[in-house]
């Protein structure tokens, strides 16, 4: 297991509320840093109908190597709130 770093996000949409939207993984909590601000500096200054938005603090996840090789070679990837639980259920991920 490879140590990275998880940051949950959550979607929230007008008229419908609010829903857990998956997780981010980095490679360093600078990538992690960097990667928020890239999707938070593309916002208008109006909220918009649907959006996403970080859910709670950066946390440390150890992960399989494979998925280790992905974020190495990406620095970010993304998985969605399915993928996720398949992963934390199979322990491809493991939440520190």
């Amino acid at each position: 297991m490879n140590k990275c770093y998880l940051q949950r996000w959550e979607e929230s949409e007008r008229g419908w509320g609010v829903r857990p939207d998956g997780c981010s993984m980095h490679l360093t909590e600078f990538d992690h840093d960097l990667y928020v601000r890239s999707i938070y500096k593309e916002r208008a200054d109006e909220v918009p109908d649907e959006y996403e938005r970080v859910c709670g603090r950066i946390v440390e996840a150890f992960v399989s190597d494979d998925i280790f090789e992905k974020v190495k070679e990406r620095k970010n990837i993304r998985v969605w709130e399915t993928q996720l639980n398949n992963m934390i259920s199979i322990e491809d991920i493991i939440i520190k």
